[in-house]
């Protein structure tokens, strides 16, 4: 027995339109939800931007003022060192009392002295073909290290003065290459002269306090 269909033709076209057209309806429907939670979550990521900005620009005003404070230390500190270094420059590197007291010693009541010069002066030693010196200071053992490097300098000595006779002078320059405080004894002059009719000799003696180490490369002796 055959079926005979009774729906129009027209109603079934109609009817997958319909149905077409609701697909869309919630396909664009779809689309817009996920417009609207798009549009929010970027919104709220601009919005957090834009205050992480505003924090940023007034730590950055709060921070200003630290920040010049800390360059005007921090260039004050480098003046400081600077001036620290100069200073270290003409500090003397030798006790005056311990050398006068040295010479207290080695002097005889027959010499008078009549002025003593403790000067520095760089060390400078003539460069040889075979080998170079290496001039370090000597410093004691129960001192501290400095933060500053030291300095290629050493200290001279000069004393002036007058002598009963030209042995006492002759005498003092031997005491004074004996002793360990001194170096380079260098014999300034040596004259006669009268004092109130008294025959006396006027002398100078220069000499190094020894102070520094001279290296030569041979090794400890």
């Amino acid at each position: 027995m055959k079926e005979i269909d009774f729906i129009p033709e027209w109603y079934r076209t109609g009817r997958k339109r319909m149905v077409g057209y609701h697909r869309q309806y919630v396909l664009i429907a779809f689309l817009f939800v996920a417009l609207l939670a798009w549009s929010h979550a970027a919104g709220s990521f601009v919005s957090r931007a834009k205050a992480g900005v505003d924090q940023t620009q007034g730590l950055l005003k709060i921070e200003e003022p630290l920040s010049q404070a800390y360059n005007e230390i921090k260039a004050g500190v480098a003046d400081l060192q600077t001036n620290a270094g100069v200073l270290e420059r003409v500090r003397p590197r030798v006790d005056v009392s311990c050398v006068i007291a040295e010479l207290s010693h080695l002097i005889s009541g027959r010499i008078v002295l009549g002025r003593i010069d403790v000067s520095s002066e760089a060390l400078q030693f003539a460069p040889t073909a075979e080998k170079k010196h290496v001039v370090t200071i000597a410093a004691q053992s129960n001192q501290t290290s400095s933060a500053l490097p030291q300095k290629s300098i050493r200290s001279k000595v000069a004393i002036t003065g007058i002598a009963a006779e030209a042995s006492d002078v002759a005498s003092l320059i031997s005491k004074l290459e004996e002793s360990s405080w001194f170096c380079r004894i260098i014999p300034g002059y040596s004259r006669s002269k009268k004092i109130k009719d008294v025959a006396v000799t006027e002398f100078e003696i220069g000499c190094y306090v020894a102070n520094y180490v001279q290296d030569t490369g041979a090794g400890p002796k």
